[in-house]
């Protein structure tokens, strides 16, 4: 199951019909390659970074028919794949903008922005330029409060990426070894999930022994010793939708404690993640992680690392890190459709500390795992002996 024609079609009206809601008269929305969701949404288009040529930008203006803005060189791939018929290079904004804005321009008009952390302001600009009379406002939750509840369409993508993510860090088990470089095991990771169709989400995060204590690494020559935590975070994707799934291999020759701990967390996670469901807190699941923390001494290890942004979690979808944020200062109530990363980080553990990281889609009754690796395994399975 892919994402129809149909389904995009409507995602466009019921920006449209927020827009018209709130009385705005146009919406902006900007992405890039590697922040593709708010247009990809939109479009189905993933641009690919060739230099200069990623900028995704679409137009919403009163009732016409959606423009796409690329650029060049993803724009002829995007004509030909993009159900949106009016798609242009990005190349020539001083003529393009002001024709696109035209049913708006001369008069007062107002106008939702989505994405404006990530737009260049070169084309911030261009488009202030063209609509000089607007007051363009920062409305990114327009577009979030859609993206957050996925449809079934949406969810089987991501749990083909899960399950490929799944099949991919199983062999990772128990396939790395003492004396690889973080760069193997990315590599290692990588080819599975290339050899079973899989696009990359994002980078493929590989630390081991004292790179562990970094909440994110890009993968060296570093070469892995005995006893050492190896944590994975990968992120396959199909129909550009992400999984976030992880785990922390231990090496031969680990302190007992090590391993303790990291049982402790598969443990944790087996029983918390049955816990959720609609209608309870985001911050509940922080709470619940403690709770069989605690018991075990580890409270210490896991507290500071669980505050604040993406603390024990986050949403997924067609970014591998969405808003809303789980951490220990999360107030929301989950909804049934939401897609979410739940993580359990514990540091300052006897040679570094781990990750261990599983995708969940919320339903109408409780949970559904989408990555189910962690919780069918046996808890050691990620110790070598």
């Amino acid at each position: 199951m892919g994402i129809t024609t149909e389904e995009l079609k409507q995602r466009t009206e019921n920006l449209r019909r927020r827009m018209k809601s709130e009385e705005y008269d146009a919406l902006i929305i900007y992405s890039d390659e590697y922040r593709s969701g708010h247009s990809t949404y939109v479009t189905n288009y993933k641009p690919i970074n060739v230099i200069e040529e990623s900028p995704q930008l679409v137009l919403i203006v009163g009732d016409n028919e959606p423009v796409v803005f690329l650029g060049r060189l993803n724009a002829y791939a995007a004509k030909d794949m993009c159900w949106i018929e009016d798609v242009r290079g990005i190349h020539r904004p001083y003529s393009d903008f002001p024709q696109v804005f035209a049913p708006i321009v001369g008069r007062a008009s107002k106008i939702g922005l989505i994405g404006k952390n990530i737009l260049p302001f070169e084309i911030y600009e261009q488009l202030v330029d063209a609509v000089p009379d607007a007051v363009i406002e920062n409305r990114d939750d327009i577009m979030l409060d859609l993206r957050k509840i996925k449809s079934e369409a949406e969810i089987d993508l991501m749990e083909q990426a899960a399950d490929i993510n799944d099949a991919v860090l199983k062999q990772a088990a128990k396939s790395v070894k003492v004396g690889m470089t973080e760069i193997q095991v990315a590599g290692l990771a990588e080819g599975i999930a290339r050899q079973m169709n899989a696009d990359i989400g994002s980078a493929t995060v590989v630390m081991s022994g004292p790179n562990t204590n970094y909440p994110a690494w890009r993968a060296t020559d570093r070469k892995i010793r005995p006893g050492e935590y190896v944590m994975l975070d990968f992120n396959p994707a199909i129909g550009h939708y992400c999984n976030d799934g992880g785990i922390t291999i231990l090496m031969p020759g680990a302190d007992p404690e090590q391993e303790r701990a990291l049982v402790a967390g598969h443990r944790a996670l087996k029983k918390v993640i049955p816990t959720i469901r609609p209608g309870i807190t985001a911050r509940s699941i922080f709470d619940t992680l403690l709770e069989e923390l605690e018991p075990h001494g580890f409270a210490d290890n896991f507290t500071p690392y669980a505050k604040g942004l993406r603390g024990v979690g986050h949403a997924v979808g067609l970014d591998v890190v969405e808003p809303p944020n789980l951490s220990s200062d999360s107030d929301f109530e989950l909804e049934a459709g939401m897609t979410l990363a739940v993580k359990l980080d514990l540091h300052d553990l006897p040679g570094g500390g781990y990750r261990i990281e599983v995708v969940v889609a919320v339903t109408k009754d409780g949970v559904r795992p989408l990555n189910k690796l962690v919780l069918d395994e046996p808890d050691d399975f990620a110790v070598q002996r």
